[in-house]
């Protein structure tokens, strides 16, 4: 009786630790898994796009190739460019009606560079990468 306790109290935490041990990077790839809308924003603090369709918002997540990004200080003299805000539907907790999360709200912000650099602004918490060639030119390219 008592081994099989042992084991399912070792089953219990392998499985708890699995969550634990993810990469820093699937974390927040896990975290853009749910978003429905991005707003990209000059530099001057207007709007220039909106993308809300389903395919668009997969396909910018995934071109960010979040894996490749290096976790570096942005340098001081790099100037800011575009913004581009992140946004969700919000959970549905437990006894609330899903009629009333209908509403999307701010999940991230990144803010790029005129050198590929950026800042992922999560909540209240700033991290700023150094990002591949690839992924900057993408960002740059929205007008």
């Amino acid at each position: 009786m008592l081994s099989l306790i042992a084991i399912c109290v070792l089953i219990f935490f392998v499985g708890c630790n699995s969550k634990i041990n993810k990469s820093d990077s699937e974390n927040w790839a896990d975290s853009l898994e749910n978003v429905q809308k991005i707003e990209v924003i000059s530099p001057e603090e207007n709007p220039i796009l909106t993308i809300s369709d389903k395919q668009e918002v997969e396909d910018f997540v995934n071109a960010l190739k979040i894996d490749k990004w290096e976790m570096k200080d942005v340098p001081s003299d790099a100037i800011k460019g575009k913004q581009f805000d992140l946004y969700q539907q919000k959970t549905i907790k437990f006894g609330e009606s899903s009629k009333d999360k209908k509403e999307l709200k701010h999940v991230a912000s990144i803010t790029t560079y005129n050198k590929p650099y950026l800042d992922f602004n999560l909540d209240d918490v700033k991290f700023s990468f150094k990002i591949p060639k690839e992924v900057f030119e993408y960002l740059s390219e929205y007008q």
